[in-house]
Order: structure tokens, then sequence, then C-alpha cells
């Protein structure tokens, strides 16, 4: 008789239990959408190693190729984020999707580069002669930025539209005099007799980088996940540095990259810590970087067409988010 009392004070306590499980929450992942890229990975480890998990949130990765595709699915909210670099951000911006970047994964360190005949010895040599890009895309924004240190205009040098890959290959094939590519290309050049890798990204520091651009909107009523996301993203580059070898394995097998390429790849990249991105965002009064390059890529859009209005590259930063996430 005397165990009555404890046996209902079991069947309550579990009846209680299950009640409390039946109404967690659960949170729900952010959808973050990539094009092909590896650059994006501190976000991938980050999902592959538990870190968003330790954070209580997650992730549910898809990919979209292009610039426009992932602007309608940021308008239309069927994503909450996605992989840019800094100056398709302002693309999307002009687009009329209201965004902010909340994270620079890396910037690029050799791996985007202006491919020319080893006769040519400066950007300003260039002038009159074609040279082969991808109007719109991120190549297009560095060279633009050259011609601006050289004082020179678009309309100084002709230039061939095509699509980045074929650039290189056109040079290759003597079509053109310059190229505005990528790897592998710039490392094929390197091998051919009388050719060169005029300007690489690793000559001008913070011009290519790769950042996660956020749905205002998802920023403003996730405020506190959004800075666990950074928190995950910055603990993996961190594990990245200290475990090479594993970190290769899995971004290999996600992007379905060759040994060699993705050694190539990365060793054209640098991936940026919580304390480099907290230099690169500064703050609101005593913006960094990333303001910098936001805002030559807004002036050098407008200026040659590829954006019809102004873009305000201060409010594309979320500076608080970060200087949130990188407080002790």
């Amino acid at each position: 008789m005397r165990a009555r009392p404890v046996f209902w004070l079991l069947v309550f306590g579990l009846a209680l239990a299950g009640c409390n499980r039946q109404t967690v929450t659960p949170v729900k992942p952010f959808r973050v959408a990539f094009n092909t890229w590896i650059g994006y990975s501190p976000l991938l480890l980050a999902q592959k190693k538990g870190f968003l998990k330790e954070q209580g949130i997650d992730v549910e990765i898809s990919m979209l190729e292009g610039v426009g595709e992932k602007n309608s699915a940021l308008i239309k909210g069927t994503v909450d984020a996605v992989g840019h670099t800094a100056d398709a951000a302002v693309i999307s911006a002009s687009s009329g999707v209201d965004g902010q970047i909340i994270f620079v994964f890396d910037q690029s360190w050799g791996s985007d580069g202006v491919l020319t005949k080893k006769s040519v010895h400066s950007v300003k040599d260039l002038k009159g002669k074609k040279v082969a890009l991808e109007p719109g895309f991120t190549g297009h924004f560095f060279f633009l930025s050259l011609l601006h240190d050289e004082g020179m205009k678009p309309t100084d040098v002709q230039i061939v539209p095509m699509e980045t890959g074929l650039a290189g290959s056109t040079f290759v094939a003597g079509a053109v005099e310059a190229a505005v590519t990528w790897q592998p290309w710039l490392g094929k050049a390197k091998a051919m007799p009388g050719a060169q890798v005029l300007v690489s990204s690793a000559d001008k520091p913070g011009r290519i980088i790769d950042i996660l651009y956020m749905n205002r909107k998802v920023i403003e009523e996730r405020r506190s996940d959004v800075v666990k996301m950074i928190r995950a993203m910055a603990k993996a580059t961190d594990w990245y540095s200290q475990n090479k070898a594993e970190g290769d394995a899995i971004m290999a097998q996600f992007w379905k990259l060759s040994p060699q390429e993705q050694a190539d790849t990365v060793a054209g990249m640098k991936f940026m810590t919580l304390q480099t991105n907290k230099e690169f965002f500064g703050t609101d009064e005593a913006p960094g970087q990333l303001f910098r390059t936001t805002k030559d890529a807004a002036d050098l859009w407008l200026e040659s067409q590829v954006i019809k209005a102004p873009v305000d590259a201060k409010r594309l930063i979320a500076f608080d988010a970060l200087t949130e996430a990188a407080k002790p």
C-alpha cells in the first residue's frame, strides 16, 4: 500500500515531463544558399563539426549559382541568407534586396587576377587593348578598381564580355591580350612562355571578399541566433587552422574537388577569424576595410552603369551583430 503514492507520483512526473517535451519548439534552421565556391566553407564546417548545434541553432544549405537567382530567393523569402562577394551584395541591394553583411568568410589571396602578355608592364599598358572579363561579376569589379587606381576609365580598354573561366581559356588561346580570371587559369598561364599574372588579389588585399549576406528582417527578428551563428562560423575557422587535413577532406567532399584542386584553391585565399572580422567591420562610427570595399563597389558599379542608382554602403553592414558576437 505504501508503494502506491510513489507509483502515482512517478506516473504524474512522467506525464509532466512528456508535456514539457511537447511544448518545446525546435529552433528553425537558417536557410542559406551558396553558389559553388569553397570560400563559404566556414559555415559548412560549423555545421559538420557541430559548432552550430553547440549554439542551439542549425542551417539548411542549398545551391543557387546566379546572383539573380539568389536575389529572387531572398526577396521571396525562400532563403534567409546567401553567400556573396561584397560587390555582389551591392548589386543585390540595388535590385531591391534589403539585406546586410553579417560575416566575412575569407579574402582572396591570389585566386583571382589579371593575365597578360609579358610585354605588358602595368595596368596603364592595357590602354586600347582587348580585355576579356565577365561583366557585373567580381572580376569586373576588381578590374575597375585597378583602372581607378591608375586614373583610367573603362572606356580606355576594349572589354570583351564572357564568362570568367572562358576568359582564361580565351587568353590562353591567344584571342585577347588580357583576361580577368581565376584559378586554374592563373596557374596555367604561369607555365606559358610570354604570359604572366600582371596583378592578383594578393596584391590588393581586401578587395575580393566572400561574405554572408542576410535578409534584414531575419537579422532583426532573430538577432540572438544571428550572433550565435557568427560565433559558430568563427569557431569553425579557428578549428580549421588547427585541423587542416580533416577540414580539407570535409570541404573537398562537399564541393566535389580533387585533393589537388582543393589544395590549389585554398592556397589562394585566407579564411577570416572573428578578430579579423572585427577589424574588417570596424564600427558604424569608424568603419573598416569592409566598408571601403563595399563603397568602392557601389561607386564603381554606378559609374560603369552596372547599377542604376546609388547604394548606401554603410547600410549594408551589420556592425552591431558582429560587434556583439566578438565580445568575450
